[in-house]
């Protein structure tokens, strides 16, 4: 009954294995808690889509919404309350997805939406308590959750505020934040697998990436590498900008896309009062790609 009640979608699958990995981790740092709310926004992902496509005539579910539940959750704190991460995935698949006519029409990452939702919506939950990290064997493999919390600014805010320090920490993921954004190593592993997969393209990652570096650099005059391992902006570059359905199609274009995201992150975080740029900037850039999508394809149609 299930193989009929959803697609098949085996690049949809290759992302979730690509998160193997890093949801491993996250259970590591922070205890099976990760696990239940990977669960839970997965759940009320699938439940929100069945009730959109019951009605239909192939009344199947995307595969598709795997993918959205789980990164949904990767980019919450590990002790988001449950209901949160439930309106969420509600918000991510119904405003996110389906009112655009579901799967493959959406401009926007449904995941993306679902967090700037949460974001907005409860400020205190997702900006200023985070879970300390376990730091030894076994880790969070052996609690449900640990107990010590940080009430604080962002490691972004305070890298801004107080200067930079810790390379090592930012890039292996000891360090508070939210459950999947936190080990660039891994992020950087799933990318690569990524690409050789051909799930994913490399030209957003790349230019994405280095556009931030170079922003960051002008900006902050400091290491840029704090900065690019500090924050989600390492899991959207590659699981979020490199999204097939809401990426530009022509080649110029998604460099462009790329580009403008990373300076629009860089942008962001310096000088507005949201120190976590990524879902705001790629929001923007995925808003604008379409107008210059068009504007490509137009002057092509009339240098014909």
């Amino acid at each position: 009954m299930l193989k009929n009640l959803f697609m098949k979608q085996k690049v949809m699958n290759r992302v979730l294995y690509a998160l193997v990995p890093i949801i491993i981790y996250a259970v590591f740092r922070f205890g099976w808690r990760v696990v239940a709310v990977i669960a839970v926004s997965n759940l009320f992902a699938v439940l929100t889509e069945y009730m959109f496509v019951r009605g239909q005539k192939s009344g199947k579910i995307s595969g598709a919404v795997w993918v959205t539940g789980t990164l949904l959750a990767l980019i919450l704190p590990p002790a988001i309350p449950f209901w949160m991460a439930a309106v969420g995935a509600v918000v991510a698949i119904s405003f996110g997805k389906m009112v655009f006519g579901g799967f493959g029409m959406n401009p926007f990452n449904p995941a993306l939406v679902g967090r700037i939702f949460v974001f907005i919506s409860f400020p205190k939950q997702m900006g200023t308590q985070w879970t300390l990290p376990f730091a030894r064997l076994p880790g969070g493999f052996g609690s449900w959750a640990n107990p010590q919390a940080l009430t604080a600014a962002t490691r972004i805010s305070e890298m801004t505020e107080n200067g930079v320090s810790g390379l090592g920490d930012l890039f292996f993921g000891n360090i508070p934040g939210c459950m999947g954004e936190i080990s660039s190593l891994l992020i950087i592993a799933a990318a690569i697998y990524l690409i050789i997969s051909k799930t994913a393209k490399w030209q957003p990652i790349v230019g994405g990436i280095i556009s931030f570096l170079v922003f960051s650099f002008i900006l902050y005059g400091e290491n840029p590498l704090y900065y690019l391992f500090a924050g989600g902006v390492m899991f959207g570059m590659v699981f979020m900008l490199t999204d097939p359905v809401s990426m530009p199609k022509h080649k110029a274009v998604i460099w462009i896309n790329a580009i403008l995201t990373g300076f629009l992150v860089v942008l962001i975080r310096k000088y507005s009062s949201f120190p976590e740029g990524f879902m705001f900037a790629l929001l923007l850039s995925n808003t604008f790609s379409p107008i210059i999508e068009y504007a490509f394809t137009s002057r092509a149609g009339k240098g014909k």
